[in-house]
Protein backbone atom coordinates (compact mmCIF):
# COMPACT_ATOMS: atom_id res chain seq x y z
CA UNK A 1 0.00 0.00 0.00
CA UNK A 2 1.29 3.47 -0.94
CA UNK A 3 -0.18 6.80 0.14
CA UNK A 4 0.48 10.41 -0.78
CA UNK A 5 -0.87 12.79 1.86
CA UNK A 6 -2.40 16.08 0.74
CA UNK A 7 -1.66 19.40 2.45
CA UNK A 8 -4.89 19.45 4.43
CA UNK A 9 -3.95 16.24 6.26
CA UNK A 10 -0.77 17.89 7.60
CA UNK A 11 -2.58 21.07 8.58
CA UNK A 12 -5.33 19.16 10.40
CA UNK A 13 -2.78 16.92 12.14
CA UNK A 14 -0.86 19.96 13.39
CA UNK A 15 -4.15 21.39 14.64
CA UNK A 16 -4.71 18.19 16.62
CA UNK A 17 -7.75 16.89 14.75
CA UNK A 18 -8.22 13.24 15.71
CA UNK A 19 -9.04 12.08 12.16
CA UNK A 20 -5.76 13.45 10.79
CA UNK A 21 -3.77 12.13 13.73
CA UNK A 22 -5.22 8.64 13.15
CA UNK A 23 -4.24 8.80 9.48
CA UNK A 24 -0.66 9.77 10.33
CA UNK A 25 -0.43 6.93 12.83
CA UNK A 26 -1.76 4.50 10.23
CA UNK A 27 0.51 6.00 7.53
CA UNK A 28 3.55 5.16 9.62
CA UNK A 29 2.65 1.46 9.38
CA UNK A 30 2.12 1.11 5.62
CA UNK A 31 4.68 0.22 2.94
CA UNK A 32 5.28 3.80 1.77
CA UNK A 33 3.87 7.22 2.57
CA UNK A 34 4.93 10.61 1.29
CA UNK A 35 3.95 14.10 0.26
CA UNK A 36 4.64 16.46 -2.60
CA UNK A 37 7.06 19.37 -2.16
CA UNK A 38 4.11 21.56 -3.17
CA UNK A 39 2.36 20.40 0.02
CA UNK A 40 5.34 21.55 2.09
CA UNK A 41 5.00 24.97 0.40
CA UNK A 42 1.26 25.07 1.13
CA UNK A 43 1.65 23.91 4.73
CA UNK A 44 4.57 26.14 5.70
CA UNK A 45 3.57 29.15 3.59
CA UNK A 46 0.99 30.60 5.94
CA UNK A 47 1.70 34.20 6.97
CA UNK A 48 2.26 34.87 10.67
CA UNK A 49 3.18 31.26 11.41
CA UNK A 50 4.95 31.06 14.75
CA UNK A 51 8.29 29.34 15.21
CA UNK A 52 6.55 26.78 17.42
CA UNK A 53 3.94 26.01 14.75
CA UNK A 54 6.60 25.73 12.06
CA UNK A 55 8.69 23.40 14.22
CA UNK A 56 5.70 21.17 14.91
CA UNK A 57 4.84 20.94 11.21
CA UNK A 58 8.45 20.25 10.22
CA UNK A 59 8.63 17.47 12.81
CA UNK A 60 5.51 15.84 11.38
CA UNK A 61 6.69 16.19 7.76
CA UNK A 62 10.13 14.78 8.59
CA UNK A 63 8.60 11.38 9.33
CA UNK A 64 7.61 10.86 5.68
CA UNK A 65 9.07 10.97 2.17
CA UNK A 66 9.09 14.34 0.41
CA UNK A 67 8.73 13.97 -3.36
CA UNK A 68 10.25 16.83 -5.36
CA UNK A 69 8.42 18.46 -8.22
CA UNK A 70 10.40 16.81 -11.00
CA UNK A 71 10.06 17.20 -14.76
CA UNK A 72 8.26 13.85 -14.80
CA UNK A 73 5.70 15.11 -12.27
CA UNK A 74 5.23 18.36 -14.22
CA UNK A 75 4.71 16.43 -17.48
CA UNK A 76 2.03 14.30 -15.79
CA UNK A 77 0.42 17.42 -14.28
CA UNK A 78 0.28 18.99 -17.74
CA UNK A 79 -1.53 15.90 -19.05
CA UNK A 80 -4.01 16.06 -16.17
CA UNK A 81 -4.73 19.78 -16.67
CA UNK A 82 -5.39 19.13 -20.36
CA UNK A 83 -7.92 16.44 -19.44
CA UNK A 84 -9.72 17.99 -16.45
CA UNK A 85 -9.98 21.34 -14.75
CA UNK A 86 -7.51 21.38 -11.85
CA UNK A 87 -5.69 24.16 -10.05
CA UNK A 88 -1.92 23.98 -10.57
CA UNK A 89 -1.11 22.83 -7.00
CA UNK A 90 -3.81 20.13 -7.17
CA UNK A 91 -2.53 18.98 -10.57
CA UNK A 92 1.00 18.67 -9.16
CA UNK A 93 -0.21 16.77 -6.11
CA UNK A 94 -2.36 14.42 -8.23
CA UNK A 95 0.51 13.89 -10.67
CA UNK A 96 2.88 13.14 -7.80
CA UNK A 97 0.50 10.48 -6.50
CA UNK A 98 0.21 8.95 -9.97
CA UNK A 99 3.96 8.98 -10.59
CA UNK A 100 4.50 7.35 -7.19
CA UNK A 101 1.71 4.82 -7.83
CA UNK A 102 0.10 5.97 -4.59
CA UNK A 103 -3.44 6.68 -3.44
CA UNK A 104 -4.10 10.31 -2.55
CA UNK A 105 -5.33 10.88 0.99
CA UNK A 106 -7.18 14.21 1.17
CA UNK A 107 -10.12 15.91 2.82
CA UNK A 108 -10.78 17.70 -0.48
CA UNK A 109 -11.91 14.71 -2.52
CA UNK A 110 -14.15 16.94 -4.65
CA UNK A 111 -11.07 18.70 -6.06
CA UNK A 112 -9.89 15.41 -7.58
CA UNK A 113 -13.20 13.72 -8.49
CA UNK A 114 -12.63 14.10 -12.24
CA UNK A 115 -9.20 12.46 -12.18
CA UNK A 116 -10.54 8.96 -12.83
CA UNK A 117 -7.10 7.29 -12.90
CA UNK A 118 -6.34 8.48 -9.35
CA UNK A 119 -7.36 6.60 -6.20
CA UNK A 120 -8.60 9.27 -3.78
CA UNK A 121 -9.62 8.64 -0.16
CA UNK A 122 -10.96 10.91 2.54
CA UNK A 123 -9.19 10.20 5.85
CA UNK A 124 -12.57 10.47 7.60
CA UNK A 125 -13.61 7.27 5.80
CA UNK A 126 -10.88 5.20 7.49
Amino acid sequence: MRWLLDSNVWIEAAAGLPCASRILAQAATIDWCGFSSISRLEVLGFPNMTVTEESALLAILAQFNEIPVSSHVIDRAIQLRRQVKLKVPDAIIAATALVQNAALITRNTADFKHVSVLAVHDPASF
